[in-house]
Order: structure tokens, then sequence, then C-alpha cells
């Protein structure tokens, strides 16, 4: 697997050059001090960044391009089963991209994930213990989720994946082994960015995990960094860090480790307070929170699996931890 640190900073044939310019206003910031001020905030400003990701690739719904799921022979992996799948994306040029599907055995319906591999990965991986993402994938299906992982292809911009991974909840919301009331998403890296963008967008998802992405826009701007997260008028709508405001009151958890070469932990702490302070606007303080860890840009897991059965109902954390 390509090290994503490295992917992070040499993906594409772009950089933004450190020592970005952070705009000296934003046009759409979190100012909201009541509650319902914060949610007509969000209205206004999901309406923005949904326009903002269909003016680079247009947005294809389900009745105009019908879910076709095609799936390969199970495998069994003794807690779940697994399908090599093929889904074809929400455009109109029949393309299909990869989706490993991971069915808990017993009776459901269960909570679901969905989960995101970063730059230049593959669903494969976020199975995989070996990788950097430590197989995470692999132990939610064993603690009794529901999992798909798609394969999706790098675009010059992170958000144009949006449309075809709002298809992957489309999947998993209409498998009857799925409760739809209990699907979540988790990514590391661009999967982490994913995440973000997803479960702001899309408020089927009822929990989240962003894993190697938290940052403010200084930071993010401080260091080298793939110039896929700069949609074209993003930067200038509001902080990286308070997209995340979106998912608001819905339970978020950060992994931000503090040898992360790509978002430096100081601007990841800051970008939290943030997020936390306008999570208490919502008066959902807790249910936010930032696991920061000793490592580099992998993910981490310790806080995690708890967090998401927390939410979800599943049991991902009550399983051994792998030896290392």
């Amino acid at each position: 697997m390509i090290n994503l640190t490295w992917a992070c900073l040499l993906m594409g044939l772009a950089a933004c050059a450190a020592g970005g310019q952070v705009p000296a206003k934003f046009e759409m910031p979190f100012t909201a001090k009541t509650r319902e001020e914060a949610v007509e905030w969000q209205k206004r400003a999901r309406g923005r960044l949904l326009d903002l990701v269909e003016r680079q690739t247009t947005r294809i719904s389900t009745e105009e391009v019908a879910l076709d799921v095609r799936s390969g022979e199970p495998k069994d992996m003794g807690d779940y089963t697994l399908y090599e799948q093929r889904f074809r994306g929400s455009n109109r040029t029949g393309v299909f991209y990869p989706l490993r599907l991971a069915i808990p055995k017993g009776k459901g319906p269960f909570p679901a994930m969905l989960c995101l591999h970063g730059h230049g990965g593959k669903a494969q991986e976020v199975f995989d213990p070996k990788t950097l993402y430590h197989g995470f994938a692999d132990r939610f299906a064993r603690g009794g989720y529901v999992v798909a992982a798609p394969s999706l292809p790098h675009h010059k911009y992170a958000a144009m994946a949006l449309w075809d991974l709002m298809r992957c909840v489309d999947i998993l919301a209409e498998r009857p082994e799925v409760d739809p009331e209990r699907i979540g998403v988790a990514g590391l890296s661009m999967g982490g960015e994913w995440t973000m963008w997803l479960a702001a967008c899309d408020e089927r998802l009822k929990a989240a995990v962003v894993s190697g992405w938290m940052c403010t826009t200084e930071g993010v701007f401080s260091v080298p960094n793939c110039a896929c997260w700069c949609l074209p008028g993003f930067v200038e709508l509001m902080d990286a860090c308070e997209v995340h405001l979106l998912i608001a009151p819905r339970p978020l958890l950060f992994e931000s480790a503090e040898q992360d070469g790509c978002f430096p932990i100081r601007y990841a702490k800051q970008g939290f307070a943030r997020v936390k302070a306008g999570y208490e606007v919502f008066g959902a303080g807790g249910k936010v929170q930032q696991d920061v860890f000793s490592a580099g840009h992998e993910w981490h897991g310790l806080v995690a699996y708890g967090f998401v059965d927390q939410a979800l109902g599943g049991r991902a954390a009550q399983l051994p931890r792998p030896a290392p």
C-alpha cells in the first residue's frame, strides 16, 4: 500500500503550497449563539456546499440512474460473509466501481458502517490489519456491522466523489440486513475528508469517525498538502474545520495523530476546540470527541470502536485487539 503520508503530499500533479492564503474573512463562518441560529446556518451552509460540488460534477438521482449492484461469489470469513461487488456510479457513463460488502452472520437487522480508504487506496486495504488502516473494516464486520467499502478513483477535487458516496449509503440503506436508522461512516486521510463531506451533506449518517483529516484551514496550508481539498469556492466559504458542524448534533469522533505530517497536531487541536464549541451551541457537546494519540498518519481505533458501538449499537469494541 502507498504510504498515506506521502500520498497526501504527492498525489496527482499538485500540492497546495505551504503558506497558502487563508481568507481575511470567510463568507459563511459559524457565528451562531443559539441552537435556532445554528440550525439555520446549517441549512444555508449545506446548500452552498452542495452547490459548489454540483458546479464540478452533476448530481444524478437514483430515479435517473437506478441502483445497479452486481455481486460475485460469497466468501466465508468466519464471523461474516464477504461479497466482492461492483456498483454503478452516479453518472450516465455506465462506469462501475468495486465494492466490498461484509454481512455478519446471525439475525439482523444490523447497524452498518461505510468504510473509506485514502489517497491511492482500495477497499481491500481497509480490511487488512497490516496496512495503516489496521483492518478497521474487518473489525466492524466482526463486531456485528454490515460493512460497505468502495474503491473509488482520485478526482481533481475530493468532494467530487460525494454523489458516489451517497450511492453507497443508498446501497446500505436498501439491504434487508441493515437497520437504515443505524448507518455510520469512517475513513482515514482522504477517506476522512470524504467522511466529513458525506456526513455533513447526508443526514442519513448517524455517526462519523474522521481519522487523519481534522485541521483548520491555516493548518492545512501550513504544510504541503494535496490540492484536491481546494474545491473552488470552498476555501473562501468557511474554515475547513467548520464543515464538521454540519454533522451536529450527531455523534462525531476525530482521530488526530501527534506525528501526522499532513495535519499538524496543534492545528488539529485548535480545530477540534472550535467544533466542540459549536456542538455546545447545539446542546450536544458530549457527542463530539477527539482521540489524540502518539503515532503517524494512520487509523487508531482505541476510542473509535467503543464510540461507534455506543452510537449505533454494535460490539466492535468487545473484540480482542490484534497483536501489534
